[in-house]
């Protein structure tokens, strides 16, 4: 945390498994955290380091989990301060501890509740990548080209997906004062010294 927080070459994000915000689903595939610590690291990620892009690794469906259970783990994702959710439902492994469990989900369930965190996490990566508008970013700008504009597209340091406008060249980064969201990123003017 301190490295991240220091360094000007250590990019601000971070991807952290979360799986489960019910502690008993946790307990179930043998995680050794529950949702109050990974709530308290995330806490202390953001006070240390302002603006790191968190995304978690959230699952749906594991074996055992009920409706309530699921509803925890929304609600954790929602109220944790995190960039975006990765997203996937269980997929049961023959010869895995998981797949003999009791309490298996049913595939639609899964899908609905998978859908559900998706939404969720949508509204997530907005809401960051937003608080970001009128304020500085550095941005790779890479060798591609968005297809929509026809600009420049590049990342953040805090992994936030930017459209870059203005005279710049691929494999270097850029001060970019970003000004819409619109698609899913960023849309900015470069700001040359």
């Amino acid at each position: 945390i301190a490295l991240i927080g220091s360094s000007g070459k250590v990019c601000r994000h971070l991807h952290i498994p979360l799986q489960s915000g019910d502690d008993g689903i946790l307990a179930a595939m043998r995680r050794n955290y529950d949702a109050s610590f990974f709530r308290e690291l995330v806490a202390k990620l953001c006070n240390a380091i302002p603006g790191i892009a968190i995304g978690i690794d959230v699952m749906a469906g594991y074996p055992g989990e009920t409706e309530e259970a699921f509803e925890n783990t929304l609600r954790l994702a929602e109220e944790l301060p995190v960039a975006y959710l990765h997203v996937f439902p269980y997929s049961r492994r023959p010869g895995t501890p998981a797949a003999t469990l009791a309490g298996q989900v049913s595939e639609e369930a899964k899908k609905g509740r998978a859908e559900r965190l998706r939404t969720a996490g949508a509204l997530k990566r907005r809401t960051f990548a937003e608080g970001f508008i009128g304020r500085p970013l550095d941005v790779l700008v890479e060798g591609r080209i968005d297809e929509e504009t026809a600009m420049p597209i590049g990342f953040s340091d805090n992994y936030i997906p930017v459209v870059v406008r203005g005279q710049v060249a691929a494999n270097r980064i850029y001060r970019v004062i970003p000004s819409a969201f619109r698609d899913g990123r960023l849309i900015g003017d470069a700001v040359h010294p």
